[in-house]
């Protein structure tokens, strides 16, 4: 079973998924090698940034080979933060209309999926930025950018509720009861973790 943590910057992921189980954890990546120059072809950057959350999502399937779970601190299908930074006008769609056809390739060959369930937080803005103050290992520069991001990620998991009936969940449950849930017993993994018609039903969901 792979378990996705979603939430903004601040929103707790780490902290969560390191308190439900610490050793099952697939964190955010260094990428492999530099990304493309800003002024690099758009196709390049899709390309690149495909292939990066690829090699997450390959490190969660190892994990749950091995262990029988795999927790995501956030997506490791991520084109949701190329979408929501558009709609939150810091940069266009060309960047997200580009990695589509890729996702898809992606998808369709087993490189890249869905989870079997999405845990989706909400946070109060002031609740993010204390918590953003209060940890001192991170600078989290974009910070600002993050928090305006916030309605625009909720749209999109909100699109793939509709996508994945039953896999999302909008909130975080207590890290020890969902570690004593998956200590009884793993859900079998969704048949349509490789399912294209499932983001065929994401993109046709998301707002206009």
């Amino acid at each position: 079973m792979i378990i996705v943590v979603e939430g903004i910057s601040a929103a707790g992921k780490t902290t969560f998924t390191r308190r439900v189980a610490a050793d099952l954890c697939i964190p955010e990546f260094e990428t492999d090698g530099s990304p493309p120059p800003p002024d690099a072809p758009v196709d390049e950057h899709a390309q690149f940034w495909v292939e990066h959350n690829a090699r997450r999502f390959q490190a969660a399937l190892e994990m749950e080979a091995r262990r029988g779970v795999a927790l995501c601190d956030t997506d490791p299908l991520k084109s949701h933060f190329d979408w929501c930074r558009a709609r939150a006008g810091f940069t266009s769609m060309d960047l997200f209309d580009h990695s589509v056809p890729l996702l898809r390739k992606a998808i369709n060959d087993g490189r890249l999926g869905f989870a079997d369930r999405y845990l989706v937080k909400r946070i109060a803005p002031e609740v993010a930025r204390a918590q953003k103050e209060g940890d001192a290992t991170r600078t989290r520069r974009n910070f600002e950018m993050h928090l305006a991001l916030q309605p625009h990620l909720i749209d999109w998991f909100t699109a793939l509720s509709k996508a994945l009936p039953g896999q999302v969940v909008f909130g975080w449950p207590e890290p020890e009861e969902l570690a004593q849930a998956l200590d009884a017993e793993t859900p079998e993994a969704s048949p349509r973790r490789f399912d294209v018609s499932v983001l065929d039903a994401l993109l046709a969901e998301l707002p206009d």
